[in-house]
């Protein structure tokens, strides 16, 4: 099968939001496929929060009001206490934009599962090829007129949150800046909960066909490319296909992977993540993390930049993302890691967490090219990895 025929059978299911029923379903489709094609495949269940994109800054916004507007109307002896719970706050944010796998979330947890195909322990080297394969909500944050604008929307929110604790601490010391600074934070803050709010409230899924049923189905292909030309890959190299599971909600599947599997990987373990490449040129990406910026693997760059030469600009580098893949979790646990996407040559992705995210608006013919290209990508690495 092609990656257009799995993800034609993908976007079957209405979505597949993060920790449903729907994506249980898909995780049993690709369960069940890998196992079609010969492997050995599992999946692990782990509980996560279905949301965590608005939430967790509604927690973290609500916290930080709270402790900002208790410090401005009436101090006191407590302002002390407000100022460490404004700094607990502000590193529940710092955690989850981190990759470590820590939970951060106090709202309920649910079922969700990572699918992957056995390790082969008699193989010393390990490449990773990854993909999520849950379906994020739509709102006005990422409405066609806006989502330009997130970067910049994201940048002032982090500046109110920060103004927050320096503000109670400088009202502690009884500066006189210290009013002015906590008005302002007050003011961002609040209207960050404001708009969480109504993205929360108004936010439906999206079926997902380009984030991520593109990149599930490249490595769907993948894996039937692999094995049935194993003659192609060293023989001392194990190929391993993972799709994970809540991505969506701060790459929570990775993160569980990562936690329960770390000790059984080597250092010299290369993860490849594959996400949203079902519109513009083929892109990978430099590093991850907005604040925590980790570089990707140097010789998973070294073969993605020579791969780039000679192909007509259909490959592109950028930096990092705004917000993370699944590479980052990898990447904090110490190993290398690359991220591709498809993106225009402004950096936007193809209908990015929209209701127009549908298999009408892929690519097809990008992605078969792409189905070549990382084919001839994954036997590099291989050999690349097997002279280390």
């Amino acid at each position: 099968m092609k990656s257009i025929d799995y993800l034609k059978e993908l976007t079957k299911f209405e979505h597949r939001g993060s920790a449903t029923k729907n994506e249980r379903q898909a995780a049993e489709y690709i369960l069940q496929e890998l196992k079609r094609m010969g492997y050995k495949a599992e999946k692990r269940t782990f509980k996560t929060t279905r949301d965590n994109l608005y939430m967790l800054s509604l927690q973290v916004g609500v916290l930080l009001f709270i402790c900002g507007f208790f410090s401005l109307m009436y101090g006191g002896p407590l302002e002390i206490a407000a100022f460490l719970l404004s700094l607990f706050a502000i590193s529940l944010l710092l955690l989850e934009v981190s990759g470590k796998p820590v939970e951060t979330s106090i709202m309920p947890r649910h079922l969700s599962e990572n699918v992957f195909t056995s390790f082969d322990e008699s193989r010393s080297k390990r490449i990773i090829v990854s993909a999520h394969y849950d379906t994020q909500r739509g709102s006005i944050m990422f409405h066609p007129k806006i989502v330009d604008k997130l970067s910049a929307i994201y940048n002032i929110s982090y500046i109110g949150f920060g103004l927050i604790p320096i503000g109670i601490l400088f009202n502690i010391f009884n500066l006189v800046i210290a009013s002015a600074i906590l008005r302002i934070g007050l003011i961002i803050v609040f209207a960050n909960i404001i708009f969480m709010a109504i993205c929360e409230v108004t936010g439906r899924y999206i079926q997902g066909a380009n984030d991520n049923g593109t990149g599930v189905a490249l490595t769907l292909a993948l894996a039937n490319y692999y094995i049935n030309h194993k003659d192609k890959f060293p023989d001392n190299v194990d190929m391993v296909f993972l799709f994970t599971g809540s991505e969506e909600t701060g790459e929570r599947g990775m993160k569980n992977f990562i936690r329960e599997y770390r000790k059984k990987l080597s250092k010299e373990t290369k993860f490849i993540i594959l996400d949203n490449l079902g519109t513009g040129k083929v892109t990978y990406l430099e590093g991850e993390g907005m604040i925590f910026y980790k570089r990707a693997g140097k010789m998973l760059l070294d073969i993605a930049e020579e791969m780039a030469k000679g192909r007509d600009g259909k490959v592109q580098k950028m930096k990092n993302l705004l917000l993370p893949t699944d590479a980052l979790p990898a990447m904090a646990a110490g190993f290398d890691a690359i991220a591709f996407l498809a993106k225009d040559e402004k950096g936007r992705l193809g209908n990015y967490h929209w209701h127009t995210d549908t298999i009408e608006n892929v690519d097809t013919q990008l992605l078969s090219y792409e189905e070549e290209f990382f084919k001839e990508y994954l036997v590099k690495v291989a050999e690349r990895l097997n002279k280390m």
